[in-house]
């Protein structure tokens, strides 16, 4: 199985690591697994690139440009006109306050204009193989939709005029349906799922025709970039939600493989922080409680057959062990309907609060989970500079070697 991994998620703290620094880890990790790419952070001095590119031809490895794409980073400050707005008027607020968090729109035309440029200059130096092109999403409405479900700005009001959809209407009506509390699971089962299972909570077309607007709307935006980057000779990744939870961000994974050479889902079972799956069911659970007379257990076995996950009976059980190892295989088959040229596992390895639960033992089960599935490939993630090489060592051997199972 091909090994891949996430390196120097840019931002400050990667922004100061020394070019000798970040070439002798890497080299440190080629020394205990054969990496096929290396997917190596935005804004970073050019040195850094230099270095960790050198080290990768060195053992012929691919080395791509991890870039965000509908957020601000150090070389994008988003416009105030560019923010996605939310069901509620206001723009969506800023997560932790991070640039890399602040969404725009994918139908401002300013904002699309300054993306590809400067996509285009990031690779000025001519160091990469291709490029792997991050949050191409809407923000996650899962803890808050009357917050963070977007965009209703004008720009999408004229676009999805123009595709026969009245986004007033549209907004109206989810609204309506938030209030009460057969509406928010039918808005949750649309949002997860393109047909509700039986027995929980009926589509609404309106609904439909909007969750299907805005995936074109990033889809598009994709098909753009990456036309750009194939004209170049260089091949495309994305980075995507779990098949399950796509849809609630604006993703068509099909749509989205039809632009890319290859595709990583982000099925982190064990971290609990933004897009993993922990973090994104507890978000969905607290928007099912904010309807009067709804419990956690109630909420959980709703999500659990919308799902067709076997998510424990407790948020607190969800937050110290994260999800059954099986959601992992269960994710990855789904992903295969989307029909991917490369379809990629996600593997959460990061040191930190964010993946206490993660030990050996937990390792081998989830990579049981994961092979079962067949993936083409794992990305350990989301930084390998945080990753111990121990662990690094561990996951080397549970994935590239089928003998270690």
């Amino acid at each position: 199985m091909r090994i891949s991994a996430q390196y120097l998620e840019g931002g400050t703290e990667s922004a100061e690591v020394p070019p000798a620094e970040a070439r002798s880890r890497l080299h440190d990790a080629f020394a205990r697994v054969p990496l096929a790419m290396v997917l190596l952070g935005w804004d970073l001095d050019p040195r850094v690139v230099e270095a960790c590119a050198d080290e990768c031809a060195r053992h012929r490895c691919d080395l791509y440009l991890w870039q965000p794409v509908l957020t601000g980073h150090g070389q994008i400050s988003v416009d105030a006109r560019w923010r996605v707005i939310g069901l509620s008027g206001d723009p969506v607020p800023v997560l932790n306050g991070k640039p890399e968090f602040t969404f725009m729109c994918p139908n401002q035309p300013e904002a699309r204009e300054v993306i590809l440029r400067n996509t285009s200059e990031a690779l000025a130096g001519g160091h990469y193989q291709g490029v792997f092109l991050d949050r191409i999403r809407f923000p996650s409405p899962a803890a808050d939709f009357g917050r963070d479900f977007a965009c209703f700005c004008d720009a999408c009001r004229a676009a999805a005029s123009e595709a026969g959809l009245d986004l007033m209407v549209a907004q109206e009506e989810l609204v309506r349906l938030l209030r009460e509390q057969q509406g928010r699971q039918a808005a949750v089962s649309s949002m997860l799922l393109p047909s509700a299972p039986s027995g929980t909570g009926a589509a609404r077309p309106t609904l439909s025709q909007l969750l299907e607007f805005r995936q074109r709307s990033i889809s598009g935006l994709v098909r753009e970039i990456a036309e750009m980057l194939h004209a170049r000779g260089l091949r495309v990744g994305l980075d995507c939600f779990s098949p399950t939870l796509a849809r609630m961000v604006g993703q068509d994974l099909s749509a989205l493989a039809r632009s890319a050479d290859w595709i990583k889902v982000m099925t982190y079972a064990r971290a609990f922080a933004p897009a993993s799956l922990s973090y994104e069911v507890i978000g969905l659970t607290n928007s099912l409680l904010a309807v009067d007379g709804e419990s956690e257990e109630r909420a959980l076995d709703f999500l659990s057959r919308v799902t067709g996950w076997p998510l424990p009976r407790r948020c607190e059980t969800i937050r110290s062990y994260g999800l059954p190892a099986a959601v992992l295989s269960v994710e990855l088959q789904r992903g295969r309907i989307s029909k991917p040229s490369q379809l990629l596992a996600g593997i959460e390895l990061v040191e930190g609060p964010e993946t206490e639960r993660l030990g050996p033992e937990q390792m081998r089960e989830d990579a049981e989970a994961v092979r079962a599935a067949a993936p083409d490939g794992v990305v350990f993630s989301w930084d390998l500079w945080r990753i111990r090489m121990e662990r690094l060592e561990l996951a080397g051997s549970l994935y590239g070697d089928a003998a270690s199972l």
